[in-house]
C-alpha cells in the first residue's frame, strides 16, 4: 500500500521543500503581506462556520452540510496558521503542505522544541485535516442524503478543538 501524498511530506524533508518549491513557482502558495488581516478574518470565518455547523446539526437532516461545514472551519483555520507564516493559498494540498512545513515537529533540539511546543501541530491536529476533507467530499459530491449524526457532531468537536488549537498557536505567536 503506497503513501499518501501528505505523510511523505511528514516524514521526507526534501520532499517537502521540492514540492513546497514548486507550488511556490506554479503560485498556488503566495507569499503575503496583510497577514494580521488575513490571521483575523480566517478566524473569524472559522468561527462563524462553527455556529453553522451547529445550527445545521440542531435541524436534523443535514447532517451533509454540518460535515462540509466542519471541513471548512478547519480549512479556514488552517488558512489562519499559513497566513500566520505569511503565506495565502486556495489549493487544499498547498494547505496541508504549509501546515506540515511550518508548525509540524521538525528534527529542532530539545529546547527549541521546549520553547515553541505551544506554536507546534502534531500529527493529530494534521490527521483531523486529512479526515475531514474526506468526509467534506463524500457529502458534498455524493448522492447520498443521510449521515450519520454521530459522524457529524465528532467532526465538530474535532473542528472546535483544531480552531482553539490555531487560536492558542496564534496567541502565542502574537
Amino acid at each position: 500500500m503506497s503513501k499518501q501524498f501528505w505523510e511523505v511530506w511528514l516524514e521526507d524533508e526534501e520532499k517537502r521543500d521540492a514540492d513546497f518549491q514548486k507550488y511556490l513557482a506554479s503560485k498556488k502558495i503566495k507569499k503575503e503581506t496583510e497577514t494580521k488581516e488575513l490571521v483575523q478574518g480566517h478566524i473569524e470565518k472559522a468561527d462563524h462556520n462553527l455556529k453553522f455547523v451547529k445550527s445545521t446539526l440542531d435541524l436534523k437532516e443535514f447532517n451533509d452540510w454540518a460535515i462540509v461545514s466542519a471541513y471548512y472551519t478547519i480549512y479556514h483555520a488552517s488558512l489562519a496558521l499559513c497566513s500566520l507564516k505569511g503565506y495565502s493559498t486556495k489549493d487544499h494540498s498547498a494547505t496541508l503542505l504549509i501546515l506540515i512545513k511550518e508548525f509540524y515537529n521538525q528534527g529542532l533540539d530539545e529546547d527549541e522544541i521546549e520553547m515553541i511546543s505551544s506554536t507546534t501541530i502534531e500529527k493529530e491536529e494534521v490527521l483531523y485535516y486529512i479526515e475531514a476533507r474526506s468526509k467534506r467530499t463524500k457529502a458534498s459530491y455524493s448522492t447520498q442524503k443521510i449521515f450519520d449524526r454521530k459522524e457529524a457532531e465528532s467532526i465538530r468537536l474535532k473542528a472546535i478543538a483544531f480552531v482553539n488549537k490555531v487560536k492558542e498557536i496564534i496567541e502565542s505567536i502574537d
